[in-house]
């Protein structure tokens, strides 16, 4: 299948709240009913000079048939490479999830936790990096079709961490993280 995905964190610009036009490409293929891979490009931070891809495998652990309720894990490497400043970083990722099949269509609930480890020891300036485990809470729903699954997905990113003062006026909740809003389309083949 591929897939497109338009959104990200909700900020406040214009006098109005927007989420960033944040794009991403996937591609995923099946290896197993209950495995699959998957890479994406980012085009938004192409535009910025910035390649960026995130790559990594959908593992179903357990799935009840009666109650349509399942559980899957997502391990994946988050990598970019800025061309202008020639900086490499890698940032490990492991999403666990919960998900309910709604009948007859095989559309689907889901929650569960994206977790992103920062193994920098500074962040930008030369600041020490406080937080390496980045956590962000996510609900959504696909509606799936035939050769077409349309998705919403709404992620609570990192609401351990103050989001001011930033340059970007983050839309969290009493002042931490920032709610994040993202539509995917996908095609499958």
């Amino acid at each position: 299948m591929v897939s497109a995905s338009l959104g990200g964190p909700l900020i406040g610009f214009s006098g109005t709240v927007i989420p960033v036009p944040l794009t991403s490409v996937m591609y995923a293929q099946g290896i197993t009913n209950k495995t699959s891979v998957f890479g994406s490009v980012h085009p938004t931070s192409l535009l910025f000079g910035v390649f960026q891809t995130d790559i990594g495998i959908c593992q179903g652990l357990y799935y009840n048939d009666s109650l349509r309720i399942g559980f899957s894990v997502n391990p994946a490497l988050n990598l970019a490479f800025d061309k202008w400043e020639k900086q490499f970083k890698c940032w490990p990722q492991l999403d666990v999830n919960m998900y309910w099949n709604i009948k007859p269509n095989k559309s689907f609930l889901y929650a569960g936790v994206e977790n992103w480890f920062e193994l920098a020891k500074y962040k930008a300036y030369g600041e020490t990096q406080q937080k390496h485990w980045l956590i962000n809470p996510q609900i959504g729903y696909s509606y799936v079709r035939k050769k077409w699954n349309y998705n919403l997905e709404i992620k609570y990113l990192v609401p351990n961490m103050a989001n001011t003062p930033n340059v970007v006026d983050y839309k969290g909740i009493a002042g931490k993280g920032a709610i994040g809003v993202y539509i995917n389309f996908t095609r499958k083949f």
